[in-house]
């Protein structure tokens, strides 16, 4: 026998049933959002927030969830500047016209003060009728991940007894020197020292005397180098090398005949007591401008350099010979 309509108060129990169960999803959906340590997010078409997480609200605004749903990027000015908001507001409408996925980092000023860089996962949300009805996002701290690499990339051109610059490196910067030289006409100055006598002073006092030797040169050397466009390398063994800017050639022989003189004062006992009393150092100075030393190569510039330096140990080291560089 067939049941019968069911009644008012059976359909009213059914929808309640069904009531609770959508609560009861929504309810547990919200606590997994919540326990996922990385903000997500939810807009409409509109871009109008309409779910968060804790770790959203909390680490990135900084206020309770309750004011950010129902409410857009452009209402939280003392939060999000407006030039921010165009820039997250743009890339949200490039998402909904493509329908698809959307991937890119930025960093991002967090409510505790600190700007952290964060890898965007965004989607549409898309109906089963294909319209497009908003944007999930998620969001992933790189910060400890860009610092590590940061430290990988500093210790792969980084000469580890003198935490000076290598000489891989070295190349590099030379190149983009000589490209600033011939298209910005940015002069500077390549500077080679040699410390002079360095093996007797390694055989008299031992290798581990002449490392720590090597280290002081290197921080006296540093010292006088301490702009963004200067760049000090350790080339091999006792070879230092520095490109740096300059006002003009007499600053420039100044402070190459500065730190001569005060690596002599640091009274590091000479190996070879015969030619000085203490540890001293050779130079080469190379000026380069525009347009004599344009388009010379790094090669070049380099051999040109050595022979000054190779010069001011001939004419009996502890000295410098400069020069400008032409081709």
């Amino acid at each position: 026998m067939s049941k019968g309509k069911p009644t008012y108060e059976e359909l009213e129990k059914k929808i309640q049933e069904l009531e609770n169960d959508i609560k009861l999803n929504n309810s547990f959906l919200e606590m997994l959002f919540d326990a996922i340590p990385n903000p997500i997010f939810y807009k409409d078409k509109e871009g109008v927030y309409q779910h968060c997480n804790d770790s959203f609200s909390k680490t990135i605004l900084g206020i309770d969830k309750d004011n950010i749903i129902g409410k857009t990027l452009y209402e939280f000015p003392e939060i999000i500047p407006t030039k921010n908001a165009d820039i997250y507001d743009s890339k949200d409408k490039e998402l909904m016209e493509s329908h698809g996925t959307q991937f890119y980092e930025s960093s991002v000023k967090c409510a505790d003060g600190i700007e952290r860089h964060y890898s965007f996962y965004k989607a549409t949300f898309i109906s089963e009728s294909n319209e497009a009805l908003g944007i999930v996002g998620v969001m992933l701290d790189i910060s400890k991940h860009r610092k590590i690499l940061k430290q990988l990339s500093e210790l792969s051109i980084t000469d580890s007894l003198t935490n000076l610059y290598n000489r891989r490196y070295f190349k590099e910067i030379l190149d983009s020197k000589l490209v600033k030289l011939n298209i910005k006409k940015q002069k500077f100055a390549f500077m080679m020292i040699d410390i002079d006598f360095f093996k007797d002073y390694n055989d008299t006092f031992g290798h581990h005397q002449g490392d720590v030797a090597l280290e002081m040169i290197s921080h006296l050397i540093k010292r006088y180098f301490v702009r963004e466009s200067d760049y000090v390398f350790r080339l091999g063994g006792e070879e230092f090398g520095i490109l740096f800017s300059f006002s003009d050639i007499k600053n420039a022989v100044l402070i190459a005949n500065k730190i001569t003189a005060n690596v002599e004062k640091l009274n590091l006992e000479s190996g070879n007591k015969g030619v000085s009393e203490f540890l001293t150092i050779s130079s080469g100075l190379g000026i380069l401008d525009y347009p004599k030393s344009a388009d010379l190569d790094a090669d070049k510039i380099f051999e040109l350099v050595d022979k000054l330096l190779y010069k001011s140990k001939k004419n009996g080291r502890n000295q410098i010979s400069y020069q400008k560089i032409n081709k």
